[in-house]
């Protein structure tokens, strides 16, 4: 007799046991991940066993920032700034609570990195699956985020922005959406601009309202995203509007950058695919280079392919994954918004998330070329994980032991400069001109600014407050970089030379050409 096909129930307990064994094998993977993305972002941070290398770019100027907070000062009233105050609100909590060091700024980098990441993957599980989902975070820790290690004012906004983008890609209800509207308002309190981010999640719930909601719901959904917005914003800026008056504020955060900010070249859009010659001037920045490439092929061409393929594919799929992906593309399209004025590498890499992310479903979603891409995509990222550890580890170093802490450098001049000055000079002295080295060595700048710029970036009566500050206080060392000595047609240092002139003489000139002038006995 034939036998009968009898299909067994799965037992319920079974179902539940290999639902939780699941659940645990995700929950290793991402624990595994992100271990392995501290030891990676430790190598590239610190010197084994535990040195800090010295914070190198604009992170300089917010720690000298924090330090004026530390010792009382506020932006707007008492020194000069265009950002809003949250990076410099930061350190000044982070040196209460640890003092002024040398590691806090790498050490926030290893949690940035931790924590970007972490959402990442989030934000991929609901676009993505498989183990495909930890590539993008991959990427990201391998491309630009090691590209750009800079613990600025970007990469906390780009924090709170993908925790904002997190928070909603599941669904869009009324409580998740003011949570990311209060998300939005830390991250703009960091960097103004990304305040587009806010308007690009609006856009697309009105989108999203046409296809299945009513007018009722998506008035609500407005008034919570822009009140949670705007209450945190305020919030945090109040005290600073308080103290300054609401006039400088203004001045300072939407007057100075529409008026001033783009005198620098490099503070606009003829910016765009400069910085390559910094690659290849130091061999040691060798493993950047792909993150160079990368980061000006992918944005904002991605987001243009992805609004192709959704023009072509839209009336084939109308469901909740899709919806998802068009969130995350509309954000990235805001994101590249708030940066595209002055779209320098740099300010790329910070608002990528978005755009890798929308790169690997992309390839997913090729039949034939993609599993071959992604491949190509793994392959690369595992490569530079292990290549930019070794790199770091294994370049030039020096080390000082400095008011700040003990102290790695990678650049011989500005080690020499550092070194030359530290014996010089005692923490709490007055110095201007160089803002890494009075974070590291504790010493006080006297001027509302801190360094100079030959253009209109630096206001006149910004010059006339230094050269009464370096009067008043007897400053005895300026540092003085080469592109100052350039004297264009209309000289706004004019005042600040005929000092110099009258005050100061040059003491010492370094390998890279920048000077140090001491004041006459």
């Amino acid at each position: 007799m034939p036998r009968a096909n009898i299909e067994i129930e799965p037992d319920r307990c079974t179902l539940e046991i290999e639902h939780v064994n699941l659940w645990y094998s995700r929950r290793s993977l991402l624990f595994a991940f992100l271990l392995w993305s501290c030891g990676f972002l430790y190598l590239e941070t610190f010197v084994l066993p535990n040195i800090p290398w010295a914070p190198a770019g604009d992170q300089s100027i917010y720690l000298q920032h924090g330090t004026k907070m530390l010792q009382g000062q506020l932006i707007y009233r008492d020194y000069d700034h265009f950002t809003l105050p949250g990076t410099d609100l930061l350190y000044l909590c982070l040196f209460r609570l640890f003092s002024v060091r040398v590691w806090i700024p790498q050490a926030m980098l290893v949690f940035l990195g931790l924590g970007i990441s972490w959402l990442i993957i989030a934000i991929s599980r609901k676009v993505l699956t498989g183990p495909v989902v930890f590539l993008p975070a991959l990427l990201f820790l391998t491309l630009p985020f090691s590209g750009y290690l800079n613990a600025t004012h970007h990469w906390y906004s780009t924090i709170a922005a993908t925790a904002a983008l997190a928070i909603v890609m599941d669904c869009r209800s009324l409580i998740r959406v003011a949570m990311a509207g209060a998300l939005w308002g830390i991250a703009t309190s960091f960097t103004q601009s990304v305040f587009l981010g806010v308007l690009g999640l609006a856009v697309f719930l009105v989108w999203e309202h046409a296809q299945d909601e009513s007018s009722v719901l998506i008035f609500k959904k407005q008034t919570a995203l822009f009140a949670s917005f705007f209450a945190v914003l305020l919030a945090f800026n109040a005290y600073f509007i308080w103290q300054a008056g609401l006039k400088d504020f203004l001045y300072y955060t939407v007057v100075f950058v529409a008026k001033y900010f783009p005198s620098d070249w490099f503070n606009t859009w003829r910016v765009y695919l400069h910085g390559w010659h910094a690659l290849l001037d130091n061999r040691a920045n060798w493993p950047d280079i792909p993150t160079y490439l990368f980061i000006h092929a992918l944005i904002p061409g991605v987001y243009i392919l992805f609004f192709l393929r959704y023009r072509h594919e839209r009336r084939l799929h109308r469901d909740e994954s899709w919806n998802r992906i068009v969130l995350l593309n509309v954000i990235g399209v805001s994101l590249f918004f708030s940066v595209a004025p002055a779209p320098s590498y740099n300010r790329l890499c910070t608002v990528s998330v978005p755009a890798i992310i929308t790169l690997v479903w992309l390839a997913t979603r090729v039949p034939r070329m993609g599993p071959k891409f992604v491949a190509a995509l793994a392959a690369t990222a595992l490569a530079l994980a292990c290549l930019k550890p070794a790199v770091a580890q294994t370049r030039w170093r020096a080390f000082l032991d400095l008011p700040a802490g003990r102290t790695a450098f990678l650049d011989v001049a500005q080690f020499e400069e550092t070194k030359w000055v530290a014996e010089r000079e005692h923490p709490s002295d007055y110095f201007f001109g160089d803002e890494l080295i009075c974070f590291l060595l504790t010493l006080r700048n006297p001027a509302r600014i801190p360094s100079l710029r030959p253009t209109d970036y630096t206001r006149p009566e910004e010059v006339q407050n230094l050269v009464q500050a370096l009067e008043e206080h007897k400053v005895g060392l300026i540092s003085w970089y080469p592109a100052l000595d350039i004297t264009p047609a209309h000289d706004n240092l004019l005042a600040v030379r005929l000092y110099l002139l009258g005050h100061y003489h040059v003491e010492k000139t370094f390998s890279n050409g920048y000077k140090i002038w001491a004041r006459n006995r």
